[in-house]
């Protein structure tokens, strides 16, 4: 899938990436950049199929799980490479409440509405166009959401815009505006190995999460309203943690979530984009992925539910804990304030469009 003639030049290219059961076309689009490093996205919810870069002996390798053709994607399960809205995340019962008003959300899980329902922005196809810079090129993923889609309220402009440039940066980052309250809340859900995505388990990858206190989960995978210090448990990634040590612990959460499966509240140091908000290393192949953010939290999930059922590009089975995900978010008021007014936090109005950006930072540990 990779044009390796490209390689070393910045450069985006386009080419079609199959046909949707609609009949409607997609396309798959190439991002490469000075250092070799190349990113491919389809407008087709906006997934990140594969992410090329190089480890301390300069070879390449794909550190994103995903699949070699469209049909698999419109069939995906697990969000793989996807932008994730409106909102990301559950919501009990799909019942939201906005101004007095109480909105019941299409279900796609026994009690709740989980990323949207079905046919969410990750099952989209998006209206594309492209930029390139002298040190930077662009997708720009544009959809708009019809109101009472999966029972939300409001038309939402939404936009996605993707950029690589020369430093090996990453951005990426969101817009919306609507026409009626309602709520938005996007991250994106690509699962990563640094080894490569065909390497197994990502056990002894080690994260940092700039974060001094999670929020605790219910046996239903809620947020209790607690919010707890990571000091002495085992969600302390302030150093860096193997995934491994702990993630087959007898820890209550651990136990719920099978793995890690929790928000972590961001240090403000980290919203304010002054340090990062989470480092992922794999010392193996010398990989290092910085994140910056300007959102309140991150959840970080190993991939806990992969049960083998799927099989991704080059013929891998991909299996519980082939990758990781994290997710930078915000997490609603409700979880874990208890304020009168719930989802306060990712209220969308008329009158304030809705903007974040999430960067991450790709570099090589040689020693």
């Amino acid at each position: 899938m990779i044009n390796n003639n490209n390689k070393n030049l910045l450069n985006i290219t386009q080419n079609n990436f199959g046909l949707l059961k609609s009949g409607q076309q997609a396309q798959l689009y190439t991002l490469t950049n000075t250092q070799g490093t190349v990113v491919q996205i389809t407008n087709f919810g906006g997934i990140i199929v594969s992410l090329l870069t190089v480890d301390k002996a300069d070879n390449l390798a794909d550190i994103v799980l995903g699949y070699d053709t469209l049909t698999c994607y419109e069939n995906d399960p697990y969000y793989l490479g996807a932008v994730i809205g409106r909102y990301a995340g559950r919501i009990d019962q799909g019942r939201l409440p906005i101004d007095g008003t109480t909105y019941q959300l299409d279900l796609n899980a026994p009690d709740s509405q989980l990323h949207s329902g079905i046919n969410a922005l990750n099952k989209q196809l998006w209206h594309a166009t492209t930029q390139q810079h002298k040190s930077a090129v662009s997708l720009i993923l544009k959809y708009t959401c019809p109101d009472g889609s999966n029972g939300f309220p409001g038309d939402v402009e939404f936009c996605v815009k993707y950029t690589l440039n020369n430093e090996n940066k990453f951005d990426i980052e969101y817009f919306a505006k609507t026409n009626k309250t309602t709520v938005v809340n996007l991250t994106q859900h690509s699962y990563f190995n640094l080894s490569g995505h065909d390497h197994g388990n990502i056990l002894d990858h080690e994260v940092i999460i700039n974060a001094d206190y999670f929020l605790p989960m219910n046996e239903r995978v809620y947020p209790t309203g607690e919010i707890k210090a990571v000091k002495g448990t085992v969600h302390d990634f302030t150093q860096a943690r193997k995934i491994g040590n702990a993630i087959d612990s007898d820890d209550k959460q651990i136990v719920i979530g099978k793995g890690y499966d929790n928000y972590w509240l961001l240090n403000d140091s980290a919203v304010n984009e002054k340090k990062p908000a989470a480092q992922l290393i794999d010392t193996t192949s010398g990989r290092r992925m910085t994140i910056y953010s300007d959102q309140p939290s991150i959840i970080l999930y190993t991939a806990n539910y992969i049960d083998g059922s799927q099989i991704g590009k080059n013929d891998v089975c991909y299996q519980a804990r082939a990758g990781l995900c994290l997710e930078t978010m915000r997490a609603y008021d409700d979880e874990f304030k208890k304020e009168e007014t719930p989802f306060k936090r990712v209220l969308l109005t008329p009158k304030e469009p809705f903007y974040s950006k999430t960067s991450f930072i790709f570099d090589v540990i040689k020693s």
